[in-house]
């Protein structure tokens, strides 16, 4: 990737300097700006359209538009007004993205929204709330600990979830050849609640949802099929589910 040309700076306390051909950079804290790294402490306003190798920030950060990185780490809150792209995001507390979400690696805690899709191409690990205004896909791994929110679909190779307390939303069904979702806990009582289930193994717990097909499925206690499951070569369902129809094998 080639990087912006910016010029090199450091501010210590309060202080603000203009990126030619970009905008004004703002920073209370302490901030070190070049083409390698872009590095603040405290409060910042970075300007949109930038593309560096790394971006680290703790505090409170503002990017007035998109932002691209080989490598993104957030502590503290973080709001990318336009589309956030990466190698490698790593993200603690809030962080809110105005337009999309594009990452080959992405670790997040705390709280993530997402306005639109979210495309991940190797793995997305979520522990706490995370929400996607479209489509939710990945070429690897998507896993989460807590709630998840995605207005669209959710297509992966591999999908896992940790149920929390709250539930979690996936309007337009989930793809995945791989399928697990339990509860976190014993004590947890939230659910999935979803459309339709389509995937090769499949292992559920608290989820509601309207159809499922799979080559084995496994149906765990606290589930709801309101419409039917298919299956090709083996299904197990937990007598503390419930079911609309017995289960139909397919070729």
């Amino acid at each position: 990737m080639s990087y912006s040309e910016i010029p090199s700076i450091r501010i210590a306390g309060s202080g603000k300097s203009e990126l030619p051909g970009y905008g004004l950079l703002k920073i209370s804290g302490t901030g070190r700006v070049c083409a390698e790294e872009i590095s603040t402490k405290g409060s910042s306003r970075i300007p949109g359209g930038l593309r560096v190798r790394n971006l680290r920030s703790s505090g409170s950060t503002r990017v007035e538009g998109d932002i691209t990185a080989d490598s993104i780490t957030f502590s503290g809150s973080a709001h990318i007004e336009g589309d956030l792209n990466c190698n490698e995001l790593s993200k603690s507390g809030s962080l809110k993205v105005g337009r999309k979400l594009n990452a080959d690696f992405a670790r997040v805690s705390g709280s993530t929204k997402v306005n639109e899709e979210g495309i991940i191409k190797t793995e997305l690990c979520s522990r706490g709330s995370i929400s996607f205004g479209g489509d939710l896909v990945s070429e690897g791994k998507i896993r989460y600990t807590g709630v998840m929110d995605v207005e669209r679909g959710l297509k992966a190779r591999y999908f896992e979830a940790r149920l929390g307390s709250n539930d979690s939303h996936i309007r337009k069904g989930v793809n995945a050849n791989f399928i697990d979702v339990r509860k976190e806990e014993s004590r947890m009582m939230g659910f999935l609640v979803t459309r339709d289930i389509v995937g090769e193994e499949i292992i559920l717990e608290n989820v509601l949802c309207d159809n499922i097909e799979g080559d084995k499925i496994i149906i765990l206690p606290g589930c709801t099929v309101r419409g039917t499951i298919r299956y090709r070569d083996d299904v197990k369902v937990d007598r503390q589910s419930k079911l609309n129809s017995e289960p139909q094998k397919i070729l």
